[in-house]
């Protein structure tokens, strides 16, 4: 089984996330590697396992076929955009190998720049 962060629950998790030194990203899959009887989920990140509540995680149990799409939050970067452009705000994360990767437009479908994998992008959820 696996589990992706959304952003509501990303914000519940706080130092486990995005900041400094934080290993979960949203939008990321992650295995489970172990169920516990007081409804925690432990999964492996980056070669390390990482207690979670289960209440804020989304459990799937078949691996991820599509593209995140994660809204970035906090503060922007000026690196994000280029001179002249918008700054970039959303960014998609791939299935296979969890590239994260800016797109144009609303495809229904992305080819990753790093494996070369092609997959369909799920507009239902943004995380």
């Amino acid at each position: 089984m696996w589990v992706v962060i959304s952003h509501a629950r990303h914000a519940r998790l706080g130092p486990l996330c995005g900041q400094r030194g934080g290993r979960l990203r949203r939008g990321a899959w992650y295995p489970i590697v172990e169920e516990s009887a007081d409804g925690h989920v432990v999964v492996e990140v980056r070669q390390q396992r990482v207690r979670l509540p289960r209440g804020d995680v989304t459990i799937r149990t078949e691996v991820p076929d599509h593209w995140s799409v994660v809204a970035r939050t906090g503060v922007l970067r000026p690196t994000l955009g280029r001179r002249g452009s918008d700054v970039v705000t959303t960014y998609a994360v791939c299935p296979l190998c969890h590239y994260r990767q800016d797109y144009a437009g609303k495809p229904d479908r992305l080819k990753c720049v790093r494996c070369g994998a092609t997959s369909p992008v799920d507009w239902s959820e943004t995380c």
